[in-house]
């Protein structure tokens, strides 16, 4: 008896269609989409109504569609027998990450979250497979450079079309500030609030399509590299022009979204690049040149219309990160007794007693403090201090409201019959404060824009997370929202809700566990170790090496990056399928050199 061996057919360019329009259409969807909070969600947002989104909830929605799209594709490609699955030791950690990502969804206390994900980000339990599903999908139907070309010029399109919205965002024209542009974005029967429509970042950053400045560094560090890589295939002068002139604008987005996550990433994609390019580095000097010369005018020139706020931003790190910052308050603690709050300083403590309707102030040893009294034009009353350890403080009271500032530090006190609470989440009122576990990161908790404050208090969450997580997309659900000293430590204000941990490898332990993060970490590790191994030795000057390097480049960069950005998915739909493609260049280029 003989067995015959099934043809693989090369499926056709329609097969890639589904994947094409997520890597052209997805990125660049901004629609207001209206869902309902979940009761959990309302707790955390303080409203019980339809939260309208912009950027997240229907990417969501048309990258699950088409994905389920390719995957019937796929699997009618299978049925009829038109197809092979590949061997490949990538389906092992794959499927474990699957598996667990289903499994930290059934265990969750939130299940609701995390099939559908939380409100604004809505990565739960589907959209995580979808990624995996399109990885999958892509390696096993991908198998010509011809089909490489078709999804990257999709790709291509799309970042031309989102980086000039992000490079008139720039120039303070902002597409969806207008008048036009919120039309586009707003459903027809809601163009009666187009006036409310508001805005969170100041005119000049760039969001582009992609909900956040430092989302555009993730996106276009994945870019850059490959733009490069296919300027150095392009043999005709302006396809080279083209290609030059579109690394110009991706790096000035880059830089224009101020992403030092994505400045984080593209060094390290640049220096691999020196590395794997430098036989092209060598031979082309005047293009590379070139490149680098364009990309530090444009640092300079960006960095110098924002009045130095790129070169600002870089040296006040290091400055959070090497020295004691006395421009912000050293709060310590917030305790209750009875009628009175006691503001514990790092050198003082500020204590407020209400009786009646009488204030007074009293200092560390109980002393009655000296006060100045004056009324503003807002009717309120500013109260400052007479002794030399309290003059930093200031109190404006109007009715049953106090606040209190204090070198950047703003807290809000209510006034009542019970004695004097802190006004938290939601305008809860607070008479217990709770400080949250924490590891590390104390005295730098604003480091990264209060990333120091939000790791130090999550990776305490770890204890609980190492099989099945809390559940996809929970981590804001399970985050010690009620750790005010924190919050006014990295924030300056104890309103202030942490959605996210703004890392992606403590976003992927925490929400379905150490292990699925285990299981990802085994993914990239294959896909680097092997590209490495390609591309560190050998260039070639076909497409699929070059567009290899180019991927692998971008990869890299975007796991650098996360160490400071979460998944979102507009940009890690993108990540998946390039991750997926990487595989397929990988493949091509090992039977060429066989």
């Amino acid at each position: 008896m003989s067995s015959r061996k099934i043809k693989r057919e090369e499926p056709g360019i329609a097969a890639l269609l589904p994947i094409a329009f997520i890597l052209f259409v997805v990125p660049m969807i901004v629609y207001m989409g209206l869902t309902k909070l979940s009761p959990a969600e309302s707790a955390i947002w303080g409203n019980d109504v339809d939260y309208p989104d912009f950027f997240n909830y229907i990417k969501s929605q048309w990258f699950m569609v088409a994905s389920v799209i390719a995957l019937i594709v796929f699997v009618g490609y299978l049925a009829a027998k038109k197809l092979e699955i590949k061997k490949s030791f990538i389906y092992i950690p794959t499927g474990s990450y699957a598996l667990l990502i289903v499994l930290s969804t059934i265990f969750s206390t939130n299940r609701d979250i995390a099939l559908k994900g939380f409100m604004a980000r809505y990565e739960g339990m589907f959209v995580l497979l979808c990624y995996l599903a399109c990885m999958v999908i892509v390696m096993n139907l991908v198998e010509s450079e011809k089909q490489v070309q078709f999804l990257m010029k999709a790709l291509i399109a799309s970042a031309l079309v989102i980086g000039l919205i992000g490079l008139f965002q720039l120039f303070k024209l902002d597409l969806f500030r207008s008048e036009f542009g919120k039309r586009l974005i707003i459903p027809a029967k809601y163009y009666g609030y187009v006036e409310n429509v508001d805005f969170r970042f100041e005119e000049s950053y760039i969001y582009s399509t992609l909900t956040n400045p430092n989302y555009v560094g993730s996106y276009m560090v994945m870019l850059i590299p490959i733009a490069v890589t296919i300027l150095i295939y392009v043999k005709q002068i302006w396809l080279k022009a083209g290609m030059a002139a579109l690394i110009l604008i991706f790096t000035a987005n880059m830089f224009g979204s101020r992403s030092r996550a994505g400045l984080v990433g593209v060094i390290v994609a640049v220096f691999l690049g020196i590395i794997v390019l430098r036989k092209y580095i060598f031979k082309k000097k005047v293009i590379f040149l070139g490149i680098t010369a364009a990309a530090i005018a444009a640092f300079l020139i960006i960095n110098v219309s924002l009045n130095g706020l790129l070169t600002n931003r870089i040296v006040n790190e290091f400055k959070i990160l090497f020295s004691d910052d006395a421009q912000f308050y050293d709060l310590k603690d917030i305790t209750f007794e009875g009628n009175k709050v006691s503001i514990v300083g790092d050198t003082e403590t500020l204590n407020i007693v209400l009786s009646g309707n009488l204030l007074n102030f009293y200092d560390t040893s109980g002393n009655l403090l000296d006060i100045e009294q004056t009324t503003n034009d807002n009717n309120e009353m500013i109260v400052s201090f007479v002794d030399e350890n309290y003059k930093g403080y200031n109190i404006t009271i109007k009715d049953s409201l106090l606040i209190l500032y204090k070198k950047n530090v703003t807290i809000e006190f209510w006034l009542h019959e019970g004695g004097i609470s802190l006004i938290g989440n939601n305008s809860k009122l607070v008479n217990q404060v709770v400080k949250a576990p924490s590891i590390g990161f104390e005295g730098k908790e604003r480091l990264g824009s209060a990333r120091g404050y939000i790791w130090s208090r999550s990776i305490p969450m770890l204890k609980n997370s190492v099989i099945f997580g809390y559940g996809p997309d929970t981590f804001a659900v399970e985050f010690p929202q009620e750790d005010y000293i924190g919050k006014i430590r990295a924030y300056g204000t104890p309103r202030m809700i942490v959605d996210k941990p703004h890392n992606m490898y403590l976003q992927i332990a925490l929400n379905t566990g150490i292990l699925s993060l285990i299981a990802f970490l085994t993914i990239c590790g294959a896909y680097i170790t092997e590209s490495i191994r390609l591309y560190f030795k050998n260039q070639d000057n076909s497409f699929a090496c070059l567009t290899g390097t180019g991927i692998f480049l971008g990869i890299c960069g975007y796991l650098a990056a996360a160490v400071f950005n979460d998944s979102t998915v507009g940009i890690a739909s993108v990540f998946w399928i390039l991750l997926g493609l990487g595989f397929v260049c990988n493949g091509i280029v090992k039977k060429s050199s066989k």
